[in-house]
């Protein structure tokens, strides 16, 4: 089974509308959703299951049989306000969130897509992975 982490959101769903043009029957989208807004964005996509993002994290935290059928996560979930300022709030959405699924992708050597932001270089022109090019300018590029 495939998992898409934001398959409600914009990009997510549009991932999932590929994944099934490519023939994939097994999806299982996560996303917060408290915003039934965003689910009108699967109406048109057939999904094996939708959950909420706090109810996945806990099966993958209590490794609950569902997790045994993870063949991959495309992680695109994450909250996208750059004005929000709630560092907390940010850090829990977006950092320990995918922490947390890396982790158990690395203990079970499952694919793991993890899609970030240019946020994270800020005004920085040099996009290479080092610390050292990283300039955020708000929470959301840092988290």
């Amino acid at each position: 089974m495939i998992v898409v982490t934001g398959g409600a959101g914009f990009i997510g769903s549009h991932l999932v509308s590929q994944l099934k043009i490519k023939g994939v029957d097994k999806i299982l989208v996560v996303d917060n959703l408290k915003n039934n807004e965003k689910n009108r964005n699967l109406i048109e996509n057939e999904v094996t299951e939708i959950i909420d993002k706090i109810d996945f994290l806990e099966l993958i935290e209590k490794r609950k049989p569902l997790c045994e059928e993870i063949d991959f996560i495309f992680h695109q979930g994450a909250c996208t306000v750059t004005t929000e300022w709630d560092a907390r709030y940010m850090m829990a959405n977006n950092f320990r969130y995918s922490k947390t699924l890396l982790n158990f992708c690395l203990e079970r050597s499952i694919p793991f897509v993890y899609a970030s932001s240019a946020s994270v270089y800020g005004t920085c022109t040099n996009f290479s992975e080092r610390r050292k090019n990283e300039g955020p300018l708000n929470i959301y590029g840092y988290s």
